[in-house]
């Protein structure tokens, strides 16, 4: 898997409006092909305008969905029905690639989430499933209680980026960290980085859930190196994800195509481990 193939276009801030097709077909055009997908943004409005675009260029064979469901407060096995429903509805498809569970409710026993996703993957609805803004031993014991079906479980999608979350940006949101991702790659899961930007904290914007002193410092080392190496500080932090091991997909939403292509733009820096060490806690070379 390329840097290129494991950006992810998040549709949280498309509309059925001029500015989504232009920036689907350039992204496309530049080699993406995995769409982020949920039916609470824009109460499916976002869902639509991603359905529309992919009828009308006949491109759905080579898109990889993402589509996440059971937002609270609709986090019930009893609803998974209905938002895999919805979700293929506002697509207009027949098929999700991967379902997550946007969100979890600890009290569900795992095994009743399990079965009502597994459900899905049996009457073909579903090719696999994963998880959102879970804890791990939430899915570990997701992950055991499947059992021979274990295969179906693949994709795991909480925070990570250059910055870290230091208080949620909604309630429920949570971070991955390193050996998170470490013991996912293991199992074979992949990890969809959300908010891989940091919510434009890199890019100079005011993020009050990645304001720190520990995060300002790497804002300012992302600034340098961005100097350096003759790009913005936010394909420095996008490449820092990028970076990562293969397993790890980072999300992207933006509705300029300006920021796009500094997204791109980050699938070309190729960052030594030396630098990525040093934004991450400024050790002595890089």
């Amino acid at each position: 898997m390329t840097i290129g193939s494991r950006l992810v276009f998040g549709s949280a801030d498309l509309r059925a409006d001029s500015a989504t097709e232009p920036l689907l077909d350039r992204f496309y055009e530049a080699g993406g092909r995995s769409l982020d997908v949920a039916n609470v943004y824009a109460d499916g409005e976002s869902a639509r305008a991603v359905g529309a675009w992919l009828a009308s260029r006949d491109v759905r064979e080579d898109i990889v969905l993402y589509a996440k469901g059971c937002h609270p407060p609709y986090c019930s096995p009893s609803l998974v029905a209905a938002e895999v429903d919805k979700a293929l509805n506002d697509l207009g498809v027949d098929r999700l690639d991967v379902f997550s569970l946007h969100r979890d409710d600890p009290d569900v026993p795992v095994e009743m989430f399990a079965e009502a996703l597994v459900a899905h993957v049996e009457n073909g609805k579903l090719a696999a499933f994963g998880v959102s803004n879970w804890t791990m031993p939430r899915f570990r014991a997701l992950a055991d209680c499947l059992n021979g079906g274990r295969d179906r479980l693949v994709a795991f999608s909480n925070h990570f980026s250059l910055g870290e979350m230091v208080t949620p940006t909604w309630p429920g949101c949570l971070a991955m960290t390193k050996a998170d991702m470490s013991e996912l790659a293991e199992g074979g899961i992949q990890a969809l980085a959300w908010a891989s930007l940091a919510s434009g904290y890199f890019a100079g914007r005011a993020a009050p859930s990645w304001d720190s002193p520990a995060n300002e410092a790497r804002r300012l080392r992302a600034r340098e190196l961005a100097e350096e190496l003759g790009t913005s500080p936010a394909a420095v932090a996008l490449s820092y994800v990028l970076n990562q091991p293969p397993h790890v997909l980072a999300l992207v939403g933006t509705r300029s195509q300006a920021h796009l292509e500094e997204a791109l733009s980050a699938c070309r820096l190729r960052l030594t481990p030396d630098q990525l060490s040093w934004l991450e806690d400024g050790g002595p070379t890089r």
